[in-house]
């Protein structure tokens, strides 16, 4: 043993036993330090759990959003070269003439207002009047109504007599374990003098 360990030594210590603690500290972790290093990883390893799960919850969200703005747009397209009434009747007929039961027979926007209620496309379509498939849960809700050109955000006109008409499409979608189905989207536009 050398001079400078002896040195070292408490009083009355000999110096195979301090060696013998010297070297056992040097190796190893105490149970405390242990229990820390594991509490420190598993908080971190939660962490990145949940940050995970929101990223998946925000990516579900942000798809179902551009699905919907897409859906909705398909209802815009279709519409956008239609007179705002039939041809052959005019303002006086709101909603579908006869013979116009399904959107395929359309032929004018107050007809995709239905019997005032709005017309509701499940499973939804697009621009071409065409299904959409796998749309499982998606719905689309047309609503049709005559405003006055001087209060395009306000209520309905009580009357036909403008030829200003504003259009909404809701898009709604239900997923398998909810109750009621949601709106995902709403888009509006509007239709002034009789185009």
């Amino acid at each position: 043993m050398t001079d400078e360990f002896k040195h070292r030594l408490p009083t009355g210590a000999s110096p195979k036993r301090s060696a013998f603690r010297v070297r056992r500290s040097a190796f190893g972790f105490t149970l405390i330090e242990t229990a820390l290093v594991t509490v420190i990883v598993g908080v971190g390893v939660l962490a990145i759990v949940q940050a995970q799960q929101a990223y998946h919850q925000q990516n579900n969200y942000s798809q179902h959003i551009g699905t919907a703005l897409l859906l909705a747009n398909e209802i815009r397209e279709l519409t956008l070269s239609m007179p705002q009434h039939d041809p052959i009747d005019g303002p006086n007929n709101w909603g579908p003439e006869t013979g116009e039961g399904a959107v395929a027979a359309y032929d004018d926007l107050d007809d995709f207002d239905g019997n005032g209620t709005g017309t509701t496309f499940d499973p939804p379509i697009d621009a071409q009047r065409q299904t959409v498939p796998n749309m499982t849960g998606w719905s689309q809700v047309v609503t049709v109504e005559n405003v006055l050109p001087n209060d395009l955000s306000g209520t309905a006109a009580p009357d036909l007599s403008t030829d200003t008409v504003r259009m909404t499409c809701r898009v709604l979608y239900q997923s398998p374990i909810d109750q009621a189905p949601s709106e995902i989207t709403r888009l509006t536009w509007i239709r002034a003098g009789g185009q």
